[in-house]
């Protein structure tokens, strides 16, 4: 008679099993352009979620928070940082920005400049000469505070409440709120010269 043999995964891979294929709809050679963009949009969110899903088992294994305090008076968490880092140590530029959905969040981004986002007060932050730009899996260089653009923010896609969108010049970077680390970015989101304030054309 033939045992049964059961294999125990530790609940912290789960989400680093391949994300399964995309929906039968979206597979299709033929689809319109609003059938795309949906598309795109679902597979982003689905990337999120195991990315959520990721973050919340190593917050469940993880002791008490130890961290700092940034110059916002956010506690940053250390432990958590290097959780993450450790998870995802092959993460790279268009894990979540892929191709498909960073074309979508241009025209959103464009879209939402034409109709009255660049009104919105906002410290605009350009990057020095020569200053390191965000790098996936490393801490984002700056107080997140001085580089939301909340009015273009809320035409992308929600996110969950763990991220952020941040904009670093033109570029649109994802990044992890709580431990301050660059999830993802996108080049050149915005089109060259955007700025609040700024007459786009």
């Amino acid at each position: 008679m033939l045992a049964t043999v059961l294999i125990r995964l530790p609940l912290v891979m789960i989400p680093l099993l391949p994300i399964s294929d995309s929906p039968r709809d979206c597979q299709l050679a033929a689809l319109t352009p609003q059938a795309l963009e949906k598309c795109a949009v679902h597979e982003f969110d689905r990337r999120l979620d195991a990315y959520v899903l990721l973050r919340r088992h190593l917050v469940s294994s993880l002791p008490p928070t130890h961290g700092f305090v940034d110059e916002a008076g956010m506690l940053v968490s250390d432990d958590l940082r290097a959780g993450l880092v450790a998870a995802r140590s092959d993460a790279r530029v268009g894990d979540f920005f892929t191709p498909a959905i960073g074309e979508v969040l241009k025209r959103q981004l464009d879209a939402a400049l034409l109709y009255g986002a660049r009104h919105a007060a906002m410290p605009m932050y350009e990057p020095l000469a020569g200053e390191p730009s965000p790098t996936v899996n490393h801490p984002f260089p700056l107080v997140l505070g001085s580089v939301q653009w909340p009015a273009l923010a809320a035409s992308l896609p929600v996110l969950p409440i763990e991220l952020e969108y941040a904009f670093w010049g033109r570029d649109l970077v994802l990044v992890d709120v709580e431990t301050h680390l660059v999830i993802d970015v996108l080049p050149d989101a915005l089109p060259e010269g955007a700025a609040p304030g700024v007459l786009y054309q």
